[in-house]
């Protein structure tokens, strides 16, 4: 019995443990997104910058897109709460005070490279975007730590697939999500049109080739070994990448298929191109770029599009001459 009453009593503290963990976050929870302090300030820089009032409704979800208004707007709320400043910038021990023990220091450290790293690619003149991006940043890694999401491990198993294993994939998909019989013929000349099919077939093909998924984003380190980028290493590239998704970051009402197209695919479709522009040989041997099943009018228009390309660049081919359709493909528009 005194055993059990022992046990009873560890099981009673673990919980209030938890319960007191839980309390924590759901308090430093409401003051993030929810503090009356917060909303006053957003809704007095709103009347102060001039914006429709209309958008408050927008505001009052949390959601902050990345248009010049809204930007400003965080900007002003960051000044009147003392965690912005256009000279020394965001206020990470400010962040430290409000937040602990919730945020120490080594997330004080990690959140301090990451606000340098984005505000490196910024205008240094343009104080709201970089207000924006600060706090942007800030709120994103916060969320990670409410919600204990970690580094997603790399896959150990994972198999690098052949060029052609890809375009499999990818015309899979297109028939998967009904792509339209006239974004497939865009598709097949490299023009990706954003629609919700398109966006559909990237998804699914990023997540089928294990490259991609809705709760960890792109797998750089699977990326990495798909590609083999030359001269670069898995630290650099995950550093050029990381910087990229965080630009386009979506917000947070953005459903999983905008999600993988305008963040995982803005940024790495570069990186697709010259992959498969190294393995052209054997792209070169799939279906979809056989030059005998272009079509008259598609001919024709490769040959006026080859022939404004070469103007362009001076009698330089930047696919290295490759033939048939795939120059079309993996052209950006």
């Amino acid at each position: 019995m005194e055993r059990d009453r022992r046990t009873n009593v560890v099981a009673a503290a673990a919980l209030l443990v938890v319960l007191s963990l839980a309390l924590t976050l759901h308090v430093a929870e409401a003051n993030i997104f929810g503090g009356k302090r917060f909303l006053k300030a957003q809704q007095d820089c709103v009347h102060f910058l001039g914006i429709n009032p209309l958008r408050m409704g927008q505001y009052k979800k949390f959601v902050y897109p990345g248009d010049r208004e809204t930007m400003c707007m965080i900007r002003c709320i960051g000044i009147t709460l003392d965690f912005w400043d256009d000279i020394l910038g965001f206020n990470v021990s400010l962040v430290e005070d409000q937040f602990s023990p919730l945020v120490n220091a080594t997330f004080k450290k990690q959140l301090a490279d990451n606000i340098a790293l984005k505000l490196e690619l910024l205008d240094p003149l343009d104080s709201c975007s970089r207000a924006f991006y600060a706090f942007r940043t800030f709120r994103a890694m916060l969320r990670q730590q409410l919600n204990g999401t970690v580094t997603p491990v790399p896959d150990v198993n994972f198999v690098p697939l052949q060029p052609v294993q890809i375009l499999n994939i990818i015309v899979d998909c297109a028939r998967e999500v009904k792509l339209p019989d006239a974004f497939l013929t865009s598709l097949s000349k490299g023009i990706i049109v954003d629609c919700p099919e398109m966006r559909c077939l990237i998804r699914c093909a990023a997540m089928r080739s294990k490259l991609y998924t809705d709760q960890d984003g792109a797998l750089l380190a699977n990326l990495h070994r798909q590609f083999e980028p030359p001269g670069e290493d898995l630290a650099s590239f995950e550093l050029r990448q990381n910087m990229c998704l965080q630009r386009n970051q979506q917000p947070a009402t953005a459903d999983n298929c905008t999600r993988a197209f305008r963040q995982f695919f803005a940024c790495l479709r570069p990186d697709f191109e010259q992959y498969f522009i190294r393995n052209k040989e054997s792209v070169l041997q799939h279906p979809i770029f056989k030059s005998e099943q272009l079509s008259e009018c598609q001919a024709s228009l490769l040959a006026q599009q080859t022939s404004q390309q070469t103007q362009t660049n001076a009698g330089m081919d930047p696919l290295g001459g490759m033939s048939g359709n795939l120059g079309l493909l993996l052209s950006s528009y």
